[in-house]
């Protein structure tokens, strides 16, 4: 018998659905957002690699198959999107969703073109199904190690594939099925090449299970049953939420928007030491300073690389990233490319800091959204300044502004040129995106100038104590 769960989750990826207004938008923004993480990453020596083995894949980011198949799309797509951590973010299921589901979309409009005006509620579906599994495993699953931008992943990519196929329900279960036989993605991968090729694979495996579904292949018909995908992934203390109370919804205002090309859970950090080095007009950290850092105990667990050999690396080290901002402001593709990460003026900053953690319970907290990120800058007994952050800068409770959001399309675009690509400029890019891909059209943001800096939207406040502060001042 088929449980409940899967029975509404079936008929919920079947469904036809009408996105509102804000959730299009929204849509359009996973879809240029990623596709501008695709061109960034394209040129990525993992792409190149992975290219150079198969013959027939697509020949520009985003572009036609050449001849190769939708999957070889999905895939090369997906590992360039994901290539240089520059992709969106799902706090709740701690997962990259739309690198996983946007490339296989992509790559079904490829061949069928009747498609295309499916994948934005295809896209909406898919994040929808992506939230609803990261709610009941909880973050005891992403803390257990598994990277669930894969494992969550393919069973997204598979549903939004099945609703732009315009599956039925037993179909969709089918494609939940073949798609589940093959999640799989190790956080210990995170700082290699691998870690982005498991991003790919969840496209490929997902975009392969609804085809496969579509033409009739079976799986088990309810793979949510016991002994199935909850009991194998769930964490130590089993599942984190009750899958009968769990209702997949359209809400693709819940997506953040990443604003610096490294592990999301940097952001905060790097927020705290750009409003440091703004703080004190680009003096930060004097000589004979230390920079005390603490953080949420989970906040660590994948940022693993304490000094980074290279770009890739420095994604995932905590001090770097803080280092960086504190030097000179600003976060963006050039840190994590070429010598960058061995800078003597970032590494002297990086030998001052020291990293604090407080513990916490798995079962205190969904996804990663959660706790705060205080540091603080002392000479000898003087407190210098401090700063505590608690809300991700690009995430629903500090939302990136149109202006930041063209400035990281812009950085994306002016990597692929750096790299020998031809980009036009992002306001074309995003004008003629929208346009083919049947998306709202663009509209116009404020004059430069108009814009406030994300991260200098307000002058922050001196460290008070919780019962001072509003909930404006304690989320900076």
């Amino acid at each position: 018998m088929v449980s409940d769960f899967t029975t509404r989750l079936s008929r919920f990826v079947a469904a036809p659905h009408r996105l509102s207004d804000a959730d299009a938008e929204q849509a359009a923004l996973c879809v240029e957002d990623t596709i501008a993480a695709i061109y960034g990453g394209w040129h990525e020596p993992v792409v190149r690699r992975l290219a150079a083995l198969d013959a027939g894949g697509p020949a520009v980011p985003a572009g036609d198959t050449e001849g190769g198949s939708p999957e070889q799309a999905a895939f090369l797509n997906a590992v360039a999107g994901h290539a240089l951590d520059f992709d969106d973010v799902h706090t709740v299921s701690v997962t990259h969703p739309s690198v996983v589901i946007v490339p296989a979309l992509l790559a079904i409009a490829d061949v069928r073109p009747d498609t295309v005006d499916r994948i934005a509620p295809a896209l909406a579906v898919g994040t929808a199904v992506n939230v609803a599994l990261g709610q009941i495993l909880g973050f005891d699953h992403y803390n257990k190690g598994w990277h669930a931008t894969s494992t969550i992943g393919v069973l997204a990519s598979a549903a939004a594939v099945a609703h732009q196929l315009g599956l039925g329900d037993d179909a969709v279960r089918n494609a939940l099925s073949l798609a589940a036989s093959l999640a799989g993605g190790m956080q210990i991968n995170f700082g290699a090449m691998a870690k982005p090729i498991q991003a790919g694979n969840a496209a490929l495996v997902g975009l392969r299970a609804a085809r496969m579904a579509e033409a009739g292949i079976t799986g088990a018909p309810d793979i949510f049953a016991a002994r199935g995908f909850f009991d194998l992934y769930a964490g130590p203390d089993g599942i984190a939420a009750d899958p009968a109370a769990v209702e997949p919804w359209i809400d693709l205002g819940t997506v953040s928007r990443k604003l610096y090309p490294c592990c999301y859970l940097t952001h905060r950090m790097i927020a705290a030491g750009r409003h440091l080095h703004a703080e004190r007009g680009g003096e930060a950290v004097p000589q004979g300073s230390v920079i005390e850092m603490t953080v949420p105990e989970s906040v660590m667990v994948p940022l693993h690389v304490t000094d980074p050999k290279d770009g890739m690396q420095a994604k995932f080290c905590a001090a770097y990233t803080l280092a960086v901002a504190l030097h000179q402001d600003r976060v963006g593709l050039v840190d994590f490319e070429g010598d960058s990460p061995h800078r003597p003026a970032v590494r002297r900053l990086m030998d001052m800091i020291s990293i604090q953690t407080t513990p916490e319970s798995g079962r205190d907290h969904v996804g990663v959204d959660h706790g705060t990120v205080h540091v603080r800058l002392r000479k000898g007994n003087v407190t210098l300044a401090e700063i505590s952050v608690a809300a991700h800068p690009g995430s629903p409770s500090d939302p990136a502004t149109p202006a930041a959001i063209g400035d990281k399309i812009a950085d994306c675009l002016a990597k692929y040129r750096r790299d020998g690509g031809a980009a036009p400029p992002a306001s074309a890019f995003r004008r003629d995106l929208r346009m083919r891909l049947h998306l709202p059209p663009l509209r116009e943001a404020a004059a430069p100038g108009r814009q406030k800096d994300h991260a200098r939207q307000d002058k922050p406040e001196k460290k008070m104590s919780s019962a001072d502060q509003t909930p404006s001042e304690r989320t900076v």
